[in-house]
Formats: C-alpha cells, sequence, structure tokens
C-alpha cells in the first residue's frame, strides 16, 4: 500500500472509527504507551512515532496489519 494512501485511511478512520478498528486502536496505543520510541512534542501538543514521525492518535487507526504498521513491529493486531 503506498504510504499516502495508508496516512489518508488512517485519518479518515480515526474521524468516525468502527467498534473493531476502536478495539484495534485501544491495543496499538497500549503497547505504544509503553514504548520508548513514543515521543511527545509539545509545540503541536501530540504524541507520535519517533521512529516514522506519525501522531499517535492517527497511526493507531493505520489499516495495515499490526506488524506492517508498527515501523517496530511491536503490535501484533
Amino acid at each position: 500500500m503506498l504510504k499516502l494512501v495508508e496516512i489518508a485511511k488512517a485519518w479518515i478512520a480515526a474521524a468516525d472509527p468502527t467498534p473493531e478498528q476502536e478495539i484495534i486502536a485501544g491495543y496499538r496505543i497500549s503497547v505504544c504507551d509503553g514504548c520508548p520510541n513514543k515521543k511527545y512534542y509539545k509545540h503541536i501538543d501530540r504524541h507520535v512515532c519517533g521512529l516514522c514521525g506519525c501522531p499517535l492518535d492517527k497511526k493507531i487507526f493505520s489499516p495495515l496489519p499490526g506488524e506492517e504498521a508498527c515501523p517496530d513491529k511491536r503490535w501484533k493486531k
């Protein structure tokens, strides 16, 4: 999947997630909360992935399978 398409789909899903997407996103953010790559940027008031730079509140809605979506391969779903 093209990276731009993945990003667009994640932002769209984050705006109005299905119940299944909410469950997956909840799991993913719980993994991110314990990850040393999670960074907070005060100037944009967002947590981001320190490896890819994506805002985590959108990244967790990536349509890719877990290990493909997480650059550190931490997500199992």
